[in-house]
Protein backbone atom coordinates (compact mmCIF):
# COMPACT_ATOMS: atom_id res chain seq x y z
CA UNK A 1 0.00 0.00 0.00
CA UNK A 2 2.63 2.50 1.10
CA UNK A 3 4.83 1.79 -1.91
CA UNK A 4 1.91 2.38 -4.24
CA UNK A 5 0.98 5.62 -2.46
CA UNK A 6 4.57 6.87 -2.57
CA UNK A 7 5.19 5.73 -6.15
CA UNK A 8 7.96 3.18 -5.70
CA UNK A 9 8.13 -0.58 -6.35
CA UNK A 10 6.74 -2.89 -3.68
CA UNK A 11 9.71 -3.77 -1.41
CA UNK A 12 8.07 -6.98 -0.16
CA UNK A 13 9.57 -10.06 -1.77
CA UNK A 14 7.49 -12.89 -3.17
CA UNK A 15 9.50 -15.62 -1.39
CA UNK A 16 11.65 -15.99 1.70
CA UNK A 17 14.52 -16.99 -0.60
CA UNK A 18 14.26 -13.63 -2.40
CA UNK A 19 14.33 -11.90 0.97
CA UNK A 20 17.45 -13.81 2.05
CA UNK A 21 19.20 -13.14 -1.28
CA UNK A 22 18.51 -9.41 -1.07
CA UNK A 23 19.71 -9.32 2.53
CA UNK A 24 22.90 -11.19 1.61
CA UNK A 25 23.51 -8.78 -1.29
CA UNK A 26 23.14 -5.80 1.07
CA UNK A 27 25.62 -7.33 3.53
CA UNK A 28 28.08 -7.99 0.70
CA UNK A 29 27.70 -4.41 -0.53
CA UNK A 30 28.53 -3.06 2.94
CA UNK A 31 31.49 -5.39 3.47
CA UNK A 32 32.88 -4.55 0.04
CA UNK A 33 32.58 -0.84 0.87
CA UNK A 34 34.37 -1.51 4.16
CA UNK A 35 37.25 -3.17 2.29
CA UNK A 36 37.43 -0.25 -0.15
CA UNK A 37 37.50 2.26 2.74
CA UNK A 38 40.13 0.51 4.89
CA UNK A 39 37.82 -0.68 7.63
CA UNK A 40 35.86 2.48 8.31
CA UNK A 41 32.49 0.75 8.19
CA UNK A 42 31.14 -1.63 10.82
CA UNK A 43 28.39 -4.07 9.90
CA UNK A 44 25.92 -5.77 12.19
CA UNK A 45 24.25 -8.80 10.67
CA UNK A 46 20.95 -9.05 12.51
CA UNK A 47 19.69 -12.40 11.26
CA UNK A 48 18.46 -15.77 12.44
CA UNK A 49 19.42 -17.28 9.08
CA UNK A 50 22.50 -19.46 9.56
CA UNK A 51 23.32 -19.37 5.84
CA UNK A 52 23.33 -15.56 5.81
CA UNK A 53 25.63 -15.53 8.83
CA UNK A 54 28.00 -18.03 7.22
CA UNK A 55 28.02 -16.02 3.97
CA UNK A 56 28.88 -12.84 5.86
CA UNK A 57 31.84 -14.56 7.53
CA UNK A 58 33.00 -15.96 4.17
CA UNK A 59 32.81 -12.46 2.68
CA UNK A 60 35.24 -11.15 5.31
CA UNK A 61 37.73 -13.70 3.95
CA UNK A 62 36.91 -12.87 0.33
CA UNK A 63 37.56 -9.16 0.91
CA UNK A 64 40.50 -9.70 3.32
CA UNK A 65 38.72 -7.94 6.16
CA UNK A 66 40.40 -8.22 9.55
CA UNK A 67 39.38 -6.84 12.88
CA UNK A 68 36.06 -6.21 14.53
CA UNK A 69 34.19 -5.02 11.43
CA UNK A 70 31.46 -7.61 11.68
CA UNK A 71 29.07 -8.27 14.55
CA UNK A 72 25.91 -10.31 14.80
CA UNK A 73 22.57 -10.04 16.59
CA UNK A 74 19.56 -12.22 17.15
CA UNK A 75 16.28 -11.57 18.92
CA UNK A 76 16.42 -12.53 22.59
CA UNK A 77 15.05 -16.05 22.96
CA UNK A 78 15.68 -17.05 19.35
CA UNK A 79 18.63 -18.80 17.70
CA UNK A 80 20.65 -19.03 20.90
CA UNK A 81 22.72 -21.77 19.28
CA UNK A 82 23.90 -19.29 16.64
CA UNK A 83 24.61 -16.51 19.13
CA UNK A 84 26.54 -18.82 21.44
CA UNK A 85 28.56 -20.38 18.61
CA UNK A 86 29.47 -16.96 17.22
CA UNK A 87 30.55 -15.71 20.64
CA UNK A 88 32.55 -18.85 21.34
CA UNK A 89 34.38 -18.34 18.05
CA UNK A 90 35.38 -14.78 18.87
CA UNK A 91 32.72 -12.83 17.01
CA UNK A 92 30.80 -10.01 18.62
CA UNK A 93 27.38 -11.55 19.16
CA UNK A 94 24.45 -9.73 20.71
CA UNK A 95 20.87 -10.35 21.71
CA UNK A 96 18.39 -7.57 21.11
CA UNK A 97 15.13 -6.88 22.85
CA UNK A 98 12.42 -4.83 21.18
CA UNK A 99 11.35 -1.90 23.30
CA UNK A 100 8.36 0.34 22.90
CA UNK A 101 4.64 0.63 23.21
CA UNK A 102 2.88 -2.74 23.48
CA UNK A 103 0.73 -2.02 20.40
CA UNK A 104 3.95 -1.49 18.40
CA UNK A 105 6.10 -4.27 19.87
CA UNK A 106 3.60 -7.15 19.78
CA UNK A 107 3.03 -7.00 16.00
CA UNK A 108 6.81 -6.91 15.50
CA UNK A 109 7.31 -9.97 17.70
CA UNK A 110 4.47 -11.80 15.97
CA UNK A 111 6.08 -11.13 12.56
CA UNK A 112 9.45 -12.42 13.81
CA UNK A 113 7.79 -15.54 15.23
CA UNK A 114 5.94 -16.13 11.98
CA UNK A 115 9.08 -15.63 9.89
CA UNK A 116 11.01 -18.02 12.07
CA UNK A 117 8.27 -20.64 12.43
CA UNK A 118 9.67 -22.28 9.30
CA UNK A 119 12.86 -22.95 11.25
CA UNK A 120 11.47 -26.17 12.69
CA UNK A 121 10.24 -27.30 9.28
CA UNK A 122 13.45 -26.36 7.46
CA UNK A 123 16.19 -28.05 9.41
CA UNK A 124 15.68 -26.32 12.74
CA UNK A 125 15.37 -29.58 14.62
CA UNK A 126 18.88 -29.09 16.04
CA UNK A 127 17.69 -25.84 17.62
CA UNK A 128 14.70 -27.67 19.11
CA UNK A 129 17.01 -30.32 20.59
CA UNK A 130 19.19 -27.60 22.13
CA UNK A 131 16.14 -25.79 23.52
CA UNK A 132 14.78 -28.97 25.08
CA UNK A 133 18.18 -29.82 26.58
CA UNK A 134 18.43 -26.36 28.14
CA UNK A 135 14.87 -26.58 29.45
CA UNK A 136 15.63 -29.93 31.12
CA UNK A 137 18.82 -28.50 32.60
CA UNK A 138 16.94 -25.55 34.09
CA UNK A 139 14.16 -27.72 35.51
CA UNK A 140 16.53 -30.28 37.03
CA UNK A 141 16.95 -29.85 40.79
CA UNK A 142 20.33 -28.32 41.49
CA UNK A 143 22.82 -30.11 43.69
CA UNK A 144 23.44 -26.69 45.27
CA UNK A 145 19.87 -26.32 46.54
CA UNK A 146 19.44 -26.29 50.29
CA UNK A 147 17.93 -29.51 51.57
CA UNK A 148 15.19 -29.37 54.16
CA UNK A 149 15.99 -30.89 57.55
Amino acid sequence: ERAEEMGYPDPIHETIEDTHNTYDEAVEYLLKKDAENNGKIEVMVASHNQQSIEKAIQLTHKYNIDGPVLSFAQLLGMSDNLTNTLGTNGYRAYKYTPYGEVHEVIPYLLRRAQENSGMLKNGGSSELVLLLRELKRRLKPSSLQRRSA
